[in-house]
């Protein structure tokens, strides 16, 4: 691709990424009173700040019952500032193979296929993971995702350009809104039909099909009467406010969680190894933030496993200063021994991974109340106003994102990986200055923030000093000087000696001429935007030394 066609390509996607701000919210948990203690909380699973009868993790916005369609919060930047050469770094994605993990808790080959009973569920988190953009959605039923009623598209809108983001958001709210409207009182009127002259067009004839399979010439004769009531009354439900669902899409958000997913995918699969889990697991950011390390939800759950603070504090340091939640690495670790904990409790990796959603005791509670241990059975029979949409459908979208990125070269497209983040984590015996910490990267401020994403705002803007007690990370090949350092083994001026013949990474050209100018270009266009650019360059040469996550070894 040349270099024009690679701004070109990058100012068309600028609209694309207005969606990266993550905002969701928790669904209630089950909790069973238990004198047992655990690390994760009294039941064996999630436990929030605040009150112990919600989930310990923040849902991502797909998953919330009452998802705000467009709220412009969803255009809060949570992009990534990097200088462009390490933007540009990236190395071709390979399908992952999750075969031969014989002696994996639980583990078999067809483990985490797709039964049969949740094919039509999965299905339609698929089109949502692969076939909508965030600047498209679907209205469906609530309880049955089955019934999409109409997908809608908000392209036009955001090529509106005499309409600020906020305008924008308004405009496709009120869109959403609007045909939401149309769909249930459609519903309402025919929930009231008397003879096939109620079915007025064809529209009405596409809902009453969602209802039944009977040809409309035929929903009136004598013998229907029976029938035509049941669907009618179906039909009453299903036009009620809460029923009619919209679903915002996520393409675009899972081809940049691939890319993300790059940096961290090989260090994850060596923990859940450890642990003796299968790494299918580690597919589970997916879900919950895309492997976005700015991912935040609403009631306060935090980074790509979205731990909510009480859960994490056993495991992590969080406090003003320091949110070891936010990196990536040290949340898998207590990401691992939660999924572990679940499923040592209920025997069952669906059952497990709904409980990392509706936690292990909601989960038991479950079992017990419908006497069965088979996931799909539970969804179908159980009732609780607390097992709700979320819950429900945790587990297929765990489904949903396995497939769609074991084939993600057919259902995305060119993806590529990040190149792997080469940093080493020093444990800190004694606070250190973060404009320290900047220095060790050369000054680069943004690539030492992304290797370091556990220390909070506070802590960058206000250049206070770390605390003992956390690490940091920092480049691979500069760490045994850094120790030094730590250590009072050398001074100052030592360090900036040293470090200097030791130099940062680079890529392997930097480009000439109007390549150069071109990219330089590309500072003024959305971070957001420069994060997919990797997605738009030539695949570089394949580093053998370097085998694909996912890939046993």
């Amino acid at each position: 691709m040349s270099s024009a066609a690679t701004l070109l390509a990058a100012s068309a996607l600028a609209v694309i990424l207005f969606f990266q701000g993550i905002s969701s919210a928790t669904e209630p948990t089950d909790v069973e009173n238990s004198s047992s203690s655990s690390l994760f909380g009294s039941d064996g699973g999630p436990e929030a700040e605040g009150d112990p009868e919600f989930g310990a993790f923040g849902l991502p916005q797909l998953l919330r019952d009452d998802e705000p369609t467009t709220d412009p919060s969803l255009f809060d930047d949570a992009s990534e500032v990097l200088p462009e050469r390490y933007l540009i770094r990236s190395v071709p994605w390979r399908a992952p193979d999750f075969s031969n993990q014989t002696g994996a808790l639980g583990w078999k080959p067809d483990v985490f296929e797709t039964p049969a009973i949740l094919s039509k569920r999965v299905q339609f988190w698929k089109d949502i993971y692969a076939k909508y953009t965030t600047d498209q959605g679907v209205l469906h039923d609530l309880d049955d995702i089955t019934v999409v009623y109409e997908a809608i598209d908000f392209n036009s809108i955001m090529k509106n350009q005499e309409l600020s983001l906020s305008q924008k958001a308004k405009a496709r709210t009120r869109l959403v809104d609007s045909r939401r409207k149309e769909i249930r009182e459609r519903l309402e009127r025919l929930a009231k039909m008397k003879s096939t002259a109620d079915i007025r067009d064809a529209r009405d004839a596409e809902l009453v099909a969602f209802f039944t399979p009977t040809p409309i010439a035929e929903l009136f004769a004598a013998e229907k009467k029976k029938e035509i009531e049941g669907i009618k009354a179906r039909m009453k439900s299903a036009s009620s406010k809460r029923r009619v669902r919209f679903q915002l899409g996520q393409r675009d958000k899972f081809i940049l969680g691939v890319y993300y997913s790059g940096r961290y995918l090989r260090q994850m699969e060596k923990i859940f190894r450890a642990e003796n889990l299968p790494i299918e697991l580690t597919r589970l950011p997916f879900v919950e933030s895309s492997f976005n390390i700015k991912a935040r939800s609403r009631v306060g759950a935090s980074g790509v496993w979205q731990f909510m603070p009480r859960t994490a504090k056993p495991w992590m340091m969080v406090n003003r200063d320091v949110d070891e939640r936010n990196d990536p690495i040290t949340a898998t670790e207590a990401a691992a021994r939660l999924m572990k904990s679940n499923f040592d409790r209920l025997q069952s990796w669906p059952l497990a991974l709904t409980a990392y959603n509706h936690g292990a005791a909601g989960v038991s509670r479950a079992v017990r109340k419908t006497g069965s241990t088979d996931l799909a059975v539970i969804i179908e029979k159980y009732e609780s106003r607390r097992f709700g949409f979320a819950s429900s459908n945790f587990f297929a979208c765990f489904l949903a994102a396995l497939e769609v990125e074991r084939d993600a070269r057919k259902t995305l497209g060119d993806v590529k990986w990040s190149l792997e983040f080469d940093g080493i984590e020093i444990d800190l015996l004694k606070p250190l200055a973060w404009k320290t910490v900047i220095d060790f990267y050369d000054s680069e401020k943004p690539l030492a923030e992304l290797q370091n994403p556990h220390l909070s705002e506070r802590v960058k803007r206000k250049d206070r000093t770390i605390p003992s007690g956390t690490f940091i990370r920092v480049p691979a090949p500069r760490a045994e000087i850094i120790q030094e350092y730590l250590k009072g083994l050398i001074g100052e001026e030592e360090l900036k000696v040293r470090l200097a013949v030791v130099p940062m990474p680079r890529t392997q050209t930097s480009g000439t001429g109007a390549a150069a100018s071109i990219r330089s270009k590309l500072g003024s266009i959305a971070e957001a935007v420069r994060s997919l650019i990797p997605l738009l360059m030539p695949d570089p040469s394949p580093t053998p030394e370097s085998p694909a996550p996912g890939v046993n070894e």
